[in-house]
């Protein structure tokens, strides 16, 4: 599954289109065989479904959401053509009032299946009470489509978004590796410029978008995703704060660049990142003990705590900074340690 797990991330756009070619190749075939009326709606169905929902983990959340609403939308849809067709007018009034009641659900808990409910009885009854026929035919062809849609998002390709999870993830790391690296090297020369993070953010902000899905791809390990991605953000909040603030200008400056241990510690860490990226692409993460990182172990000389002026504030700041890094790298090694370790690909 690991070879899959790239295959599917790598071509994640040109899968998402084969299982839509498949699904509508297989609804056309059952149209045109079995000549059904009215085809057009389960093909529309097909594209709304494999459209909106391109991850296995939406198609297992949003699937029963789905089909119970096409079911409730379709039962009162058709209900309406117990009116007589002389009351054309209260059609189309309880008609609005049904819509706009399931719209008004729509942000609950069920909005997903509300929404479909107001869909649904727009595509069964929106053509009048005298078209009970299409009405009947739409509700068929909506559902059977989704029968069909749901299966191919689930076995032909399925796109995991646990696997695009941990590769941003993996991407973050890689990135956290080159700022840190990039840091060091400004802080050694003394020519600092502010690095622009702004990539771990967007990271970030991805993996928050795909936590839903995973949640429902891996029910037992989605509390270690979850401290996965807690993890990423407070390495991000520590990386910021030290990249973003311009260290030649504080009075600490001087002790920061002093202190004896520092610059090599800064730099194994840099180098843990590196090897952690490293090992995410085979994923066999080996933890990281807090004993085994250099900068967890520095502590200022002796002499630096008779001593109390400005300088201590930015200089005790930044080796804060640099420790919390530290402590965070080796909490995350342990955390897809754990994951990798219990996950079967």
């Amino acid at each position: 599954m690991k070879n899959y797990s790239h295959f599917a991330i790598k071509y994640f756009r040109q899968l998402l289109v084969f299982r839509v070619f498949v699904a509508l190749s297989i609804i056309i075939s059952v149209i045109q065989i079995f000549n059904l009326p009215y085809g057009s709606w389960a093909l529309i169905t097909a594209v709304t479904i494999m459209g909106s929902i391109p991850f296995l983990g939406g198609v297992l959340s949003k699937a029963s959401q789905r089909i119970s609403g096409t079911i409730l939308g379709a039962i009162i849809g058709l209900s309406l053509f117990l009116l007589p067709a002389s009351y054309n007018w209260l059609h189309h009034v309880i008609l609005i009032a049904a819509v706009v009641t399931a719209i008004f659900f729509t942000q609950g808990k069920y909005s997903y299946a509300s929404l479909v409910v107001a869909i649904t009885i727009v595509v069964v009854a929106g053509g009048g009470p005298e078209d009970l026929h299409a009405a009947v035919w739409r509700t068929i062809n909506v559902f059977w489509a989704a029968v069909v849609a749901i299966c191919c998002s689930l076995f032909i390709f399925p796109a995991r978004a646990t696997d695009h999870y941990l590769d941003y993830t993996h991407n973050f790391i890689k990135l956290c590796c080159d700022y840190y690296h990039k840091h060091n090297q400004q802080i050694a020369t003394g020519n600092y410029k502010p690095i622009d993070i702004s990539p771990l953010s967007t990271i970030l902000d991805k993996q928050t978008a795909l936590q839903p899905h995973t949640k429902n791809e891996n029910v037992a390990s989605k509390q270690l995703l979850t401290e996965i991605m807690l993890t990423e953000e407070q390495i991000f909040t520590m990386l910021g704060s030290m990249l973003h603030t311009k260290w030649d200008t504080q009075l600490g400056q001087a002790k920061i660049s002093d202190m004896p241990g520092l610059m090599e510690a800064k730099e194994q860490l840099a180098n843990r990142f590196e090897k952690l990226a490293k090992q995410m692409e085979k994923q066999v993460i080996l933890p990281v003990k807090r004993d085994e990182i250099k900068m967890l172990s520095i502590l200022p000389p002796p002499e630096m705590h008779e001593q109390s002026d400005a300088s201590d504030i930015s200089y005790y700041g930044y080796l804060w900074l640099n420790r919390e890094v530290a402590r965070q790298f080796s909490l995350l090694t342990h955390l897809l340690h754990e994951y990798y370790s219990h996950v079967r690909y």
